[in-house]
């Protein structure tokens, strides 16, 4: 059993009765519903549970009208020892956490103490000229042109210390021009809720907003007793804990992270709080709008949906064609995943938490689930075998298909782990479709054209692939050094290998290429994101590429899912010979071969 955190909450004690508590992860709640909403909960909870096979853990509420309809947790919370995954279990809400900062600027200009008009320089001394410039209304908006973050979550940083930075640091553009999500942006929220209210954050959130909302479960700092009830994240099959126990390492000092992501909840108590806040608890019906109603346009049209999406205050606002009014945020480390989703006009509730990495925005259940809810046939997960790794390990190895892509399996405790190589190979492992893209191919050139001259030190050839702020000096510090450490780990250099360009779900920029280096004692991975000019915005080493993990459906063929999209691919090994077919989303099937 994993010790306790020993940072503790500023005491919460009082109950509610806005959300029932569901005891076991077992239990399904369905309330209210007739017969065919039943049929609709039953759908849901048959598409959940075959999830799991997939490694799915985690849990789903439903509300509507302030009323909770349907409410289950599945999977587990911590796998050693093996503690089910249930609807009270905590886990972190990322950035959700950016509309409790949001709520409380409100709150603190409701009483007069502020303004979201108010330059920064009201708040903190010495604002450079080029900042001087900067409202709360611009970093409640993302329109500020601070970067997005300077540094780990859990890297120990004070207040000032993030005030210091974000001052020191370059603009990426005007403030007020442009929206670009800044977490380092709420970061300096939360110190403005400190500096406005004379209470620290976690004080100030907690007697102002938690506990109004009954949420006895919600903050940064919760009580050891709560610690049983905190999910374990993984990625994959490694395991990498729990944020609060991070965060108690830094005596809290994190503010890297503190009032843009990073605060722990439930299901339960996010339920509570929309409750709550929706129902004129928290903020007045006037303030509430304000919060809710959009500010700025981030895309024209979102997911292909023909619909604009504005940013609000700590909230994403989509409109559609058909005049129904989604509020919602999502959050994530990259380890937990959470959504909250309110449906205006049908005033339905989806909130959604999960403990494991590949569960993630966009690749986790919810569109899926509010398409069974407005009466969508969807298509449930596969049904999942259970395998063990020596016969699975006998499919090792390469597999080359006459384009000359690859894909490079190998057999994990309850899966084939596959990575890609080659544009099409790489577009199956990650979006599950074997295609190529002119475009994406030109940028994965682009790249090996990058990589050859940075290992060569021709660094003025590497300029013209970066934006206008680089040059010949700044990009040859930054390789050289690069090389020099690759070398003395890994040894001398062998190869490089282009993985492929993956794009942005929504549209084609921002695309990253992946690439693997690989040297005589072992290889290296770097990621290049492109803009929109085409133009390399950012880069840097990665512990691993995108893979894939196909779970057995029989004894030859082995299926991934995508849980937003509900649609699956498939790789059925020939008996006796040393080939592959892969099936992908479209029904398209290509052949390889096992290569020495």
């Amino acid at each position: 059993m994993r010790a306790p955190s020993a940072m503790t909450t500023l005491g919460r004690n009082r109950c509610t009765g806005l959300a029932p508590i569901l005891a076991a992860a077992a239990a399904m709640l369905i309330v209210g519903w007739g017969p065919a909403q039943k049929d609709v909960a039953k759908q849901i909870d048959a598409y959940l549970t075959r999830l799991e096979g997939f490694g799915f853990s985690g849990a789903l509420l439903v509300a509507k009208d302030g009323r909770i309809q349907f409410q289950k947790a599945y999977g587990l919370a911590d796998r050693d020892p093996a503690v089910p995954f249930r609807t009270n279990a905590i886990f972190d809400v990322g950035s959700v956490t950016k509309q409790f900062t949001a709520t409380a600027i409100l709150i603190l200009e409701s009483e007069g103490k502020l303004a979201v008009t108010d330059s920064i320089g009201k708040f903190f001394g010495n604002v450079p000229a080029d900042k001087a410039g900067i409202t709360l209304h611009h970093l409640l908006t993302h329109t500020s042109g601070l970067a997005i973050g300077f540094g780990g979550d859990y890297e120990r940083v004070s207040r000032q210390e993030i005030v210091e930075t974000a001052m020191r640091s370059p603009l990426a553009s005007r403030p007020g021009s442009r929206h670009a999500y800044s977490n380092a942006g709420y970061s300096l929220l939360a110190a403005v809720v400190e500096i406005a209210s004379g209470q620290s954050y976690e004080a100030f959130t907690t007697a102002r907003m938690f506990r109004p909302a009954g949420m006895l479960s919600t903050g940064y700092f919760l009580p050891a007793a709560m610690h049983s009830r905190m999910a374990v994240g993984y990625e994959g099959e490694t395991e990498w804990g729990i944020g609060a126990d991070r965060a108690a390492k830094t005596e809290g000092d994190f503010w890297n992270l503190i009032g843009n992501g990073g605060v722990h909840s439930t299901v339960e108590d996010l339920n509570r709080w929309m409750v709550a806040l929706e129902g004129g608890q928290i903020l007045p019906a006037a303030v509430l709008k304000k919060l809710w109603e959009p500010k700025v346009l981030v895309r024209e049209n979102y997911a292909n949906t023909g619909a604009p999406l504005h940013y609000a205050y700590g909230w994403y606002v989509l409109e559609s064609p058909a005049g129904k009014t989604r509020i919602w945020h999502l959050g994530g480390n990259g380890i937990f995943n959470c959504a909250v989703r309110w449906q205006v006009e049908d005033r339905t509730l989806v909130v959604y938490g999960s403990n494991v990495a590949e569960f993630h925005d966009p690749a986790y259940p919810v569109p899926a689930v509010e398409r069974m809810l407005a009466g969508e046939e969807v298509a449930l997960p596969p049904t999942v075998l259970v395998m063990d790794r020596a016969r699975m390990a006998a499919h090792d190895g390469r597999y080359r298909a006459a384009s000359g892509d690859e894909l490079r399996i190998t057999a994990r405790n309850r899966s084939l782990s596959v990575e890609g190589e080659g544009q099409a190979a790489f577009s199956f492992v990650t979006r599950g479709t074997w295609s190529n893209n002119p475009v994406l191919d030109s940028l994965t050139a682009r790249i090996r054209e990058t990589v050859e001259n940075s290992r060569l030190g021709r660094y003025d050839a590497m300029v013209t692939a970066y934006g206008p702020g680089a040059t010949v000096e700044s990009v040859g510090s930054l390789e050289r050094e690069f090389w020099r450490k690759r070398h003395d780990r890994h040894g001398e250099y062998v190869k490089t290998r282009m993985l492929g360009t993956l794009p942005s779900r929504a549209r084609l920029f921002p695309a990253t290429t992946y690439v693997t280096i690989d040297f005589t004692r072992g290889s290296t991975y770097r990621e290049y994101i492109w803009g929109e000019s085409r133009t390399i915005v950012d880069l840097g080493p990665i512990l691993a590429p995108p893979s894939a993990r196909f779970f057995p459906e029989s004894t030859g063929c082995f299926a991934a899912f995508e849980p937003a999209e509900a649609k699956t691919s498939r790789i059925c090994f020939d008996p006796g010979r040393s080939e592959l077919t892969v099936s992908d989303w479209s029904g398209d099937s290509v052949e390889l071969r096992k290569t020495p």
